[in-house]
């Protein structure tokens, strides 16, 4: 591992997403490009997990050999078979990158038999050297890789490929410590004289190496950076969106840029941490765990004026060359 591997942190998206990767699996079967569908509840809610269940899937991890149960694992990964409506988990995360085609995924509130805590978009993100990236999913309510992998199976697979949970969420598991991120600039230590002043504004000035530390730039934890709302759904009358990410705020008061940060309550409209590596972030628009923002240039933007972090007292030509690191991760 080079130093510069050792010593970067993530990007300006140290929103307080969601590094906690998520096993999002979406529609779009065969089509990646098509839209993704409302949400009827929330797919990926905190689910209740027997210690039975959790000790049988820990028990085939030690008994089956690690390359049958990767094998498995991808096959299980990229079935629109197995899934429910032509879902897998490979068209929400493509080879373990987020997809930018499929972009946000929508939750409304439409259906009161059905748990639904929030209405808003969520974005999927990477799920590059995942094993690392505890806790789990943009609220980070789930500790282990083999909690989502039970979630995933018992949330998206078709009854009749539920048979064998223990087994099968071992093996997803077991692939999912296998995605790792391609070789990139950073990697090889090609990035562009504009990028390495990007990369010692982003351990310095920015200080983004605060929320995205280490070789996984994420420091594990959860944020609220003030991230606004983004726009109000379609199909929903007009509501706006309301995602309280961790943990909702005090009555009369909303997520977005105008709550308040209370230290006394740090997971209030929080969110994961998620990891910047992989080429990723330059081809999967839009960006937070909301998708409110369209670009890179506008992730910089946010946190040099509006976070909770602001003001960074960024000049123009900085917060290019802090683009240009992020698109060389």
């Amino acid at each position: 591992m080079t130093k510069r591997q050792i010593m970067v942190g993530g990007a300006l998206l140290a929103f307080a997403a969601a590094a906690a990767v998520v096993l999002v699996v979406a529609r779009g079967g065969a089509d990646p490009a098509v839209p993704a569908q409302a949400a009827v509840g929330d797919p990926h809610a905190k689910r209740t997990i027997s210690k039975d269940v959790l000790n049988a899937v820990d028990k085939v991890s030690l008994t089956v050999p690690e390359a049958e149960l990767v094998a498995k694992g991808r096959e299980l990964f990229r079935s629109a078979v197995v899934a429910k409506d032509g879902e897998s988990c490979q068209s929400c995360h493509t080879d373990g990158a987020a997809n930018a085609e499929l972009g946000t995924t929508p939750h409304v509130r439409n259906d009161p038999s059905v748990n639904q805590s929030f209405q808003g978009p969520r974005d999927p993100p990477v799920l590059f050297n995942v094993g690392r990236t505890d806790p789990y999913f943009w609220v980070g309510d789930t500790t282990t890789l083999n909690e989502v992998s039970i979630a995933t199976i018992e949330n998206h697979f078709k009854a009749q490929f539920q048979a064998n949970k223990s087994a099968d969420a071992a093996a997803l598991t077991a692939y999912m410590k296998t995605i790792k991120p391609p070789t990139t600039d950073f990697d090889r230590g090609t990035m562009s004289a504009s990028a390495l002043r990007g990369e010692a504004l982003f351990q310095g000035k920015a200080a983004c190496v605060a929320c995205h530390g280490g070789p996984d730039f994420t420091d594990n934890r959860l944020h609220d950076t003030l991230v606004p709302q983004s726009t109000v759904l379609v199909g929903t009358g007009g509501v706006p969106n309301d995602d309280p990410g961790r943990q909702a705020p005090p009555a009369g008061q909303v997520c977005g840029p105008n709550h308040p940060v209370n230290p006394a309550a740090p997971l209030e409209c929080a969110f994961n941490t998620p990891t910047l590596r992989g080429n990723g972030l330059a081809r999967t628009a839009p960006y937070m765990h909301n998708g409110a923002l369209q670009t890179l240039a506008q992730v910089v933007s946010f946190y040099n004026t509006s976070s909770s972090v602001a003001p960074l007292l960024l000049t123009v030509q900085e917060q290019a060359d802090l683009v240009e690191y992020l698109k060389a991760l």
